[in-house]
């Protein structure tokens, strides 16, 4: 009966080459599963950090010399934190975003009175950061139309 067993066992075992390479395709198919896996894990990993981000947008374009002329309220103002985060602006042009990383992040700002008009800035978070943007200082002009 041990002569019988052995005799199965021994002829069930797959050539050295072929176990091999079927080694080799499970340790392949092993790291690829790993390599998509890990980015999305990370992705949906991201801790939250503890900066605030603390802003008001205004667009001096339309300043009238009296304090706050310039403020825009209701604009909506999006950072490309991981979820991306989108909040408005209340009546002072206020706004803030808690729970950041200290990186760099980008703002995009919608102009409630034209629908048409978006604007991006650049900022860096380092803890409680507060920032004015000004709409009229993102905006590109032609050095042409520029009255010198």
């Amino acid at each position: 009966m041990t002569r019988l067993k052995k005799f199965i066992f021994q002829n069930s075992m797959l050539p050295s080459r072929t176990r091999f390479w079927l080694a080799s395709l499970f340790g392949i198919a092993l790291l690829t599963i790993a390599a998509i896996v890990e980015p999305v894990y990370s992705f949906l990993g991201h801790s939250q950090g503890n900066s605030v981000l603390y802003g008001k947008v205004a667009d001096t374009r339309s300043w009238a010399g009296k304090t706050g002329d310039s403020l825009i309220e209701h604009a909506k103002v999006t950072i490309n934190s991981l979820p991306p985060q989108t909040t408005f602006t209340d009546e002072k042009g206020q706004f803030w975003f808690n729970g950041l990383r200290d990186i760099s992040y980008s703002i995009r700002v919608d102009d409630p009175s034209n629908r048409d008009r978006h604007y991006s800035f650049s900022i860096r978070v380092d803890g409680t950061t507060g920032t004015f943007f000004d709409l009229a200082a993102e905006e590109r002009h032609n050095l042409k139309e520029l009255d010198y």
